[in-house]
């Protein structure tokens, strides 16, 4: 499986020109047992199947006629799938969803929440299968109205899911409260800085609390120290690269990754990973 070029990672230049792909007939992720983050918005539709994963360290199962959202920077990674696992997949570039979210904010609010996941009923399932469809018809025209178009039918879909939520007993309550904030702001902050500062004090410094209480209130929340949020997430960039990169040194990825030294990127590596960058890129 690890060898096989998933979809998703296809898609890049066409999602640079149309700003969305609807993909279908899916039946597995980008790699098994690796971390896999997107700066794409992903909105998944089971057919059938069931695929177990971790949502920002969080297990979650994926079922039959699930939706779920994925959202850019989050942390997934799939450990087992059935073997008549299948799903569409509705993925949407960070420059269109910005352009969804300017017109329609209240359908485009990326909390943080470590399940965005629920089950549709059957007839609920056709009608989002249905806008998936035709959100990958609009795609492919080639006219001038193609964007008005395709965020018209993006609004109708968001609509549609706000809908099935509240039907489901399922609605994403929107959380106003300081955790909530302060976990959503350390999550950006991560895929902001990751590069120029891995330690604690530095993320502390930016939500202005004390180190102490940052990491207490992290920890009560999540289960997951700050420490190896931080970690996890640089590690997960550290092998995105080495895995997709292979014209690229490892000086170079330590370079992209701000590491001062290729020494200090390989410890950094092995202490987090439990080998090297080299042995990864080699396994």
């Amino acid at each position: 499986m690890k060898n096989e070029k998933h979809p998703l990672e296809t898609i890049n230049d066409w999602l640079d020109e149309r700003g969305l792909a609807v993909l279908d007939n899916v039946t597995g992720t980008p790699v098994y047992d690796e971390p896999y983050v997107s700066q794409n918005l992903i909105i998944a539709l089971s057919h059938r199947g069931w695929l177990k994963a971790d949502y920002d360290m969080h297990p979650i199962t994926f079922q039959e006629h699930d939706h779920a959202a994925i959202y850019p920077g989050h942390i997934l990674t799939a450990h087992e799938a059935s073997k008549d696992y299948l799903c569409s997949l509705l993925v949407i570039s960070p420059k269109f969803l910005k352009i969804l979210s300017q017109l329609h904010p209240k359908h485009y609010l990326f909390e943080y929440h470590y399940n965005t996941s629920f089950q549709l009923t059957d007839s609920q399932f056709e009608v989002m299968l249905t806008c998936f469809k035709m959100l990958k018809n609009i795609s492919l025209l080639d006219i001038p109205e193609r964007d008005e178009m395709l965020t018209i039918q993006m609004d109708i879909t968001a609509r549609i899911v706000r809908t099935y939520l509240r039907a489901n007993g399922k609605e994403i309550i929107h959380n106003d409260t300081a955790v909530q904030q302060l976990l959503t702001q350390f999550h950006e902050a991560i895929t902001l800085h990751y590069r120029e500062n891995r330690e604690v004090n530095f993320y502390a410094g930016l939500l202005n609390l004390t180190p102490k209480y940052f990491g207490t209130v992290i920890r009560k929340a999540t289960g997951i120290g700050v420490g190896e949020w931080i970690a996890k997430y640089v590690i997960i960039q550290a092998k995105t690269m080495l895995r997709r990169h292979p014209e690229l040194t490892i000086q170079q990825i330590s370079n992209q990754l701000g590491f001062s030294e290729q020494t200090s990127f390989s410890r950094y590596f092995k202490a987090h990973a439990g080998m090297s960058p080299k042995q990864y890129r080699e396994e």
